[in-house]
């Protein structure tokens, strides 16, 4: 198949999606499918220097919408090339524009939502859910009906999906998901980890990995620290990841007004080796999340053998517990809280059957072979 994928930025500081993306394009081309991408990023942006695969790269400005005139224009031309296209998320340009040329071409599509309809956003920004209720009857909620499948990562996301915005119509269809296999040696990530970060060696240390973002429940963690402090002094909790709006100004102010900075170490983002030593090292990871329509962070943890605490916002939670591959708690700070204490807790044999359910788990369900294979099937379906 000739496979089109659209994706307003493939920056991997703008989270998950791209991540996916990655990877099952790496697997599509293997199984000897053609595959190129289409992106609103400018070609002079310093991460489409290393991006591995083809691009077309159209400077959509900057400022929410990302329009591209240039980019309408090339959809247009080109996209009769293409057997099948698969739109990365809503509300901005790129899904627009590529569902009408799909649909004047008579080219099918299909579109990931990536959560992006899930009502936590409604509920929590009052002005952009205006603004999207207007865009959703004007445009949007064509897009939805007209693509061959609307692709979920989980039965949760579809079902929540479906209750943002009115009307909804939508082919959904929930495909697998999940994150590649480390590319780097247990004990060479681990040692390079703790050659950046020597004060965590021989430390019980949690991790959070991910966007600090409101909607991570960051501030649930943090709140939590000062009624488990007397008890577990020694624990500490790492928290990785690139910023987003002075979220890390606020969160290490709350830190110093409870008391708790010195068990919380920052480290900004990390990548490659920094990262998968992080996973390896950490006694487990932690995302308190308050929205989460997959969490690609809890599929590469699981992937490393690393059990993870979760909230039951984090649409695969169900499985995690299904396999106890670690522990789950709702997205409040009284939970968090208990949570927490349940793992410090928890004996070393117990920790260990946590670890061998999460790679069981991360075989079983999130494995990039499997999340490749699934999205392919969908493709061909599309196509044929």
């Amino acid at each position: 198949m000739r496979i089109l994928r659209v994706i307003a930025s493939v920056d991997i500081r703008k989270g998950g999606p791209i991540n996916g993306l990655i990877s099952t394009t790496a697997c599509l081309l293997e199984k000897g499918h053609q595959v190129e991408i289409l992106t609103l990023d400018d070609k002079n942006d310093n991460h489409l220097k290393s991006f591995p695969f083809k691009l077309h790269c159209f400077n959509g400005v900057k400022f929410g919408y990302r329009y591209s005139i240039d980019a309408k224009k090339w959809l247009k031309k080109n996209i009769k090339n293409y057997d099948i296209v698969v739109i990365h998320g809503i509300w901005q340009f790129h899904s627009y524009a590529t569902s009408k040329a799909c649909v004047e071409n008579n080219v099918p599509y299909v579109i990931f939502t990536h959560g992006m309809l899930d009502p936590w956003f409604n509920q929590n920004y009052f002005f952009k859910k205006i603004k999207k209720k207007v865009y959703w009857r004007l445009f949007e909620s064509d897009v939805i009906r007209k693509a061959k499948n609307v692709l979920f990562t989980s039965d949760m996301e579809m079902v929540l999906s479906s209750k943002s915005f009115k009307p909804y119509s939508a082919n959904g269809k929930v495909v697998s998901y999940g994150s590649k296999k480390p590319d780097s040696n247990k004990i060479d990530a681990t040692n390079f980890f703790f050659s950046k970060f020597p004060e965590l060696k021989n430390s019980d240390f949690l991790l959070f990995m991910s966007r600090i973002h409101p909607k991570k429940g960051l501030d649930l963690v943090i709140g939590s620290l000062p009624s488990l402090l007397n008890k577990y002094p020694d624990k500490k909790i790492v928290i990785a990841g690139p910023d987003y709006g002075n979220e890390t100004e606020k969160l290490t102010r709350l830190s110093k007004q409870l008391g708790v900075d010195s068990q919380i170490l920052w480290t900004g983002m990390l990548d490659g080796e920094l990262k998968w030593g992080a996973l390896y090292s950490c006694a487990a990871l932690i995302l308190i999340s308050h929205q989460e329509n997959f969490g690609i962070v809890v599929s590469e943890a699981l992937s490393t053998e690393t059990p993870v605490i979760i909230s039951n916002k984090v649409n695969i939670f169900d499985q995690v517990e299904d396999y106890n591959a670690g522990l789950v708690c709702g997205d409040n700070i009284e939970e968090t809280t208990n949570v927490l204490n349940r793992w410090f807790n928890l004996l070393p044999k117990e920790r260990a059957i946590l670890s061998s359910n999460a790679m069981r788990l991360y075989q079983d369900k999130f494995s990039i072979e499997a999340a490749s294979a699934s999205l392919e099937k969908v493709l061909e379906r599309a196509v044929n």
